[in-house]
């Protein structure tokens, strides 16, 4: 790579490649972070911002073309340009960028959606800024009111979603998704301001549930799942903190085996001495 600009600053370094991207140029900055290093010294274009050699005349040609619009006497440098401070038409130029840039991403909103019913109401509702979905309403009991919002990254990812599942106008169960996949699920069933039942999920399967008691962080049921079916579960039954029951699941989901370590150690207990 070639250096077509050297320049005394960071910030002017980053307005020269937002430029030259702006053309599709690829470049890089070098020596960035060399500024904080030099002590006492004066820190003067030790930051260079290069391009692959097949683009320096293209980039070099921006950049003088850019200075001519802000200058009366246009220069061509047939080296490295050096930095005399580009002023602010430059500067004016990136802050455009990036304002041209936020507009884009925040437009104004547009909707549109699904009448399932024929009511002349959306059930499902999409909301848009500049052709990005980011937000979706389902009304899924038909009954006019929103009960699930689905949330939606830059790439169109949902990455969280908000539930009415007992549809009594509050959203107490949420998802959250990972490239796309469901992969917790957290739930206040009885809206008392405490999680009852969590799920894990792996790749969007079912990996996990458990199910609190009424204080906070006081599970007392945790069930393991595998394909989607229950394998296994452990229980505690007295709260004290420990699972000490456990049961085994067959493929129909019946209970296979079941085992009670309090039972056991009291039995340990209560067992005779060994007799010589």
């Amino acid at each position: 790579m070639k250096t077509i600009f050297e320049a005394s600053t960071g910030l002017e370094a980053h307005m020269i490649v937002n430029l030259l991207q702006q053309e599709g140029i690829d470049c890089r900055i070098d020596g960035e972070y060399l500024q904080g290093g030099v002590g006492e010294l004066q820190a003067m274009n030790i930051v260079r911002v290069l391009v692959d050699d097949h683009d320096f005349e293209k980039a070099r040609a921006v950049i003088n073309e850019w200075d001519a619009r802000q200058s009366d006497k246009a220069v061509d440098y047939p080296r490295a340009r050096k930095s005399s401070g580009l002023g602010r038409g430059l500067l004016f130029g990136f802050l455009a960028g990036v304002g041209v840039t936020f507009w884009v991403y925040n437009s104004p909103v547009t909707s549109d959606g699904i009448d399932y019913n024929n009511d002349g109401q959306l059930d499902e509702r999409w909301f848009y800024k500049d052709n990005r979905i980011y937000r979706v309403e389902f009304d899924r009991n038909l009954d006019g009111k929103v009960d699930a919002v689905n949330y939606y990254n830059l790439k169109g990812l949902v990455f969280k979603s908000e539930n009415d599942d007992d549809f009594d106008g509050t959203y107490e169960t949420k998802y959250k998704y990972k490239r796309g996949n469901v992969y917790l699920y957290e739930s206040d069933i009885n809206q008392d301001g405490k999680l009852d039942l969590i799920s894990n999920f792996e790749n969007g399967m079912l990996t996990e549930v458990e199910i609190t008691g009424p204080e906070v962080n006081s599970p007392r049921k945790k069930q393991i799942y595998e394909m989607n079916k229950l394998v296994s579960a452990e229980f505690d039954s007295n709260g004290d903190g420990e699972y000490e029951i456990s049961y085994e699941y067959d493929f129909y989901e019946e209970i296979k085996s079941k085992s009670n370590k309090e039972l056991s150690h009291a039995g340990d207990k209560n067992a005779p001495p060994d007799q010589d």
